[in-house]
């Protein structure tokens, strides 16, 4: 890892909550879905609801052709000896249903005296609820988002300050400012070779970004270009 790369000591700036993304309009483009296996170069995959046996889990993980491209040149200037490791991207109904639910019964553990709709009002800030509207489709069911990290020459995840679906302040995008720690240096590193590619941060989760997708428009004041979609079968 080369310190001498200027965006470890980039600080990574205010973001915006994408505030009313199910009502950015949706320029659906022709775009299909691609294996992240295809994509090659510095970026690896470790599928990690399918690890976890979540229903409708793939064991590879797919992304729009667009957002390959642009993953691939994140990827491509980073310092040498680092890759990006993608842990999900297209997400099925299915997988994002049985997300929505085990942190339903999370929140539920934790605030018993909550109702149904406080408990899905607390859960929507780390999980979108499971509805495949053609009008707000779930940010992963597009195959426009993607959770990843970066990782060492051998794979191995690196240091960014929390696990993967860690659901706490911490895992905020910009919660280690404050803090001189490695994990700040890498989650800014990863933050601007994004950034700098078209993506856009989700304020709550270091390790989540968007590209033509609604949230992606909100941040952006752009249109959507990806509406839901299924991967290919054949």
């Amino acid at each position: 890892m080369s310190a001498a790369d200027p965006r470890y000591a980039r600080p990574i700036p205010a973001l915006a909550r994408p505030a009313g993304w199910q009502d950015v309009t949706i320029d659906p483009v022709d775009e299909p879905l691609v294996p992240v296996a295809d994509i090659g170069g510095r970026v690896i995959e470790d599928p990690q609801y399918f690890a976890w046996g979540l229903p409708g889990a793939l064991p590879g993980c797919w992304l729009r052709q667009g957002v390959a491209d642009r993953l691939s040149a994140a990827a491509g200037s980073l310092p040498d000896g680092l890759m990006l490791l993608v842990w999900d991207g297209w997400r099925s109904i299915e997988t994002q249903g049985a997300l929505f639910e085990a942190y339903i019964e999370d929140l539920a553990a934790q605030y018993p005296d909550f109702t149904r709709d406080q408990l899905e009002d607390a859960a929507r800030t780390y999980v979108t609820p499971p509805r495949p509207e053609h009008h707000a489709p779930p940010p992963h069911f597009t195959g426009g988002a993607v959770d990843l990290t970066l990782a060492d020459a051998d794979g191995r995840p690196l240091d960014l300050g929390t696990d993967f679906d860690a659901f706490v302040p911490e895992a905020g995008a910009a919660a280690l400012e404050d803090i001189d720690m490695p994990a700040r240096a890498n989650r800014r590193l990863l933050f601007w070779a994004m950034h700098d590619e078209g993506f856009t941060a989700y304020i709550e989760e270091w390790w989540h970004f968007d590209f033509g997708n609604q949230f992606w428009g909100s941040v952006t004041g752009r249109n959507a270009r990806y509406a839901g979609i299924s991967v290919p079968t054949a």
